[in-house]
C-alpha cells in the first residue's frame, strides 16, 4: 500500500495534464505475418479481422480506445491489401534499434495500394478543460538512406502519389483539425534528415493539436503508399485534459524506447531548450536528476523495473511511466 500511495502522490503533484482516452495498441490480440483483405479492391469497403492474421480492427474491451479500418481505392483501382500486406497491430519494430514509444506494440500501414483509413472511437470531451490530442508516427526510409523513399505530392488519388493525413474530426462542430497533413508535398520532406551525413533518419515524430471543450472528437488516420519499402507506423495516442495549473499538455513530450532495453532513452519535445529530468523508483526515491540539452538520456545505471519519469521544460511539466528491462 505504501508503494501505491507514494507513486500516486508523485503523479498528482507533478502532472498538469491527464489522459482522458488513448491507446498504444497493447490490448488487441497479436498475430504475426501479413493481413489479406478478402473484399473487392475496386470498391470502398470496411476491412474485417481475419483468423490468425494481424488485427486491423479492435472493439474496446479494456482501457484502450477501439478502432476500425477501411479501404478506399485509387481513382484507377489497385490491389489494396488483397495481395497480403503488413498492416494492422504488430509487435514488429520499425528496426532492430528503433522501438515503439510506449509499450511493445504499434500499428503499421505498409504497401496499401490504395487509401487505408483508420478511425478511432469518438471521445467525449464534456467538461474537459484545455483538451488536446497527440500521437507518435514514423515514416520509413529507403534501404539506401541517402535516397528518398516516397513519390508524388499526394494531390491525386493514384499510385505514386503517397500521402499521410492525421486529423481530429470535431463531430460537434463538423470541423477537422490537422495534426499532420502531407497533401501537396513530397513525404520525403517530412522524414528526419541529417544534412551533415546526407542521409534520412528512421525516427519517431510527435504531433499534437488543441481541441475544444464540450465536444465529441474522433481521431482519423488516412494513409496511402504503394511499395513494400514504404510504411507508416503509429503509437502512443493520447487525448489529454488539464487537471491543474499548466500551459502545455503532457503530449508536449515523448519518450522512446519504452520499455528501455539498451541503457538509454530519447526524450523529445515540441520546444527547444534545456529539459530538467528526474526519475523515481516505485517507493518515490529519486534515482536520477539531471539537465538534458539534447534528446538522449543515459539510464544504464538503473536496474530493471518500473520507474516514474518527470520532465520539466519552461512552464511545462509531465510525468510518464518508464519501464527498464
Amino acid at each position: 500500500m505504501r508503494t501505491i500511495t507514494l507513486v500516486t502522490a508523485l503523479l498528482i503533484s507533478a502532472a498538469s495534464f491527464s489522459q482522458i482516452a488513448g491507446t498504444s495498441f497493447e490490448d488487441p490480440e497479436l498475430f504475426s505475418g501479413k493481413y489479406t483483405d478478402t473484399g473487392d479492391p475496386n470498391v470502398a469497403h470496411n476491412l474485417i479481422n481475419n483468423p490468425e492474421e494481424p488485427r486491423v480492427n479492435h472493439t474496446k474491451d479494456g482501457e484502450e480506445l477501439g478502432f476500425k479500418a477501411s479501404y478506399v481505392p485509387y481513382d484507377t483501382p489497385g490491389v489494396g491489401s488483397t495481395d497480403a500486406d503488413y498492416v494492422g497491430v504488430t509487435k514488429t519494430k520499425p528496426s532492430s534499434t528503433v522501438f515503439y514509444t510506449d509499450g511493445a506494440n504499434g500499428y503499421r500501414m505498409n504497401d496499401t495500394d490504395g487509401n487505408y483509413i483508420l478511425e478511432f472511437d469518438p471521445v467525449d470531451l464534456s467538461g474537459v478543460p484545455t483538451p488536446a490530442v497527440s500521437l507518435d508516427f514514423l515514416l520509413s526510409i529507403n534501404s539506401n538512406p541517402a535516397n528518398g523513399n516516397y513519390e508524388g505530392d499526394g494531390t491525386i488519388n493514384e499510385a505514386g502519389s503517397d500521402r499521410l493525413r492525421i486529423y481530429a474530426k470535431d463531430l460537434t462542430n463538423n470541423v477537422e483539425i490537422d495534426l499532420f497533413n502531407s497533401t501537396g508535398s513530397d513525404l520525403d520532406d517530412f522524414v528526419p534528415y541529417d544534412p551533415g551525413e546526407g542521409k534520412y533518419k528512421l525516427e519517431w515524430q510527435h504531433v499534437i493539436a488543441n481541441l475544444s471543450s464540450n465536444t465529441t472528437v474522433q481521431l482519423i488516420i488516412e494513409g496511402r503508399n504503394n511499395a513494400t519499402s514504404e510504411s507508416f507506423w503509429f503509437d502512443n495516442i493520447e487525448f489529454l485534459g488539464a487537471i491543474g495549473v499548466g500551459n502545455l499538455a503532457a503530449g508536449q513530450f515523448g519518450i522512446y524506447p519504452n520499455p528501455a532495453t539498451n541503457g538509454y532513452i530519447n526524450i523529445i519535445s515540441k520546444m527547444n531548450g534545456v529539459k530538467n529530468v528526474s526519475i523515481y523508483d516505485v517507493l518515490g526515491t529519486q534515482v536520477l536528476n539531471t539537465k538534458l540539452n539534447g534528446e538522449r538520456l543515459d539510464i544504464s545505471d538503473l536496474n530493471s523495473g518500473v520507474y516514474i519519469l518527470k520532465i520539466e521544460q519552461g512552464k511545462a511539466s509531465t510525468t510518464k511511466k518508464l519501464v527498464m528491462k
